[in-house]
């Protein structure tokens, strides 16, 4: 897959939303968008979709004395 070919999947992808292309790409992905590589091209944008609704990842750390 080429940019302007990932360029054009991600136009529709969000033409869609995230409900219709998780709807679509569980039913079949190969049918409603293509082969392996939109497969994973979908799955991508998924997890950047859920990584943006989740908020920034907030990390606390704990120092531990040791005696």
């Amino acid at each position: 897959m080429n940019d302007l070919e990932r360029s054009r999947l991600i136009d529709r992808l969000e033409r869609l939303g995230e409900q219709r292309v998780r709807l679509f790409s569980a039913v079949d992905c190969e049918r409603f968008f293509g082969g392996w590589q939109v497969r994973e091209a979908i799955e991508g944008w998924l997890d950047g979709k859920e990584a943006a609704r989740r908020g920034p990842v907030r990390r606390s750390f704990r120092l531990l004395s040791l005696f």
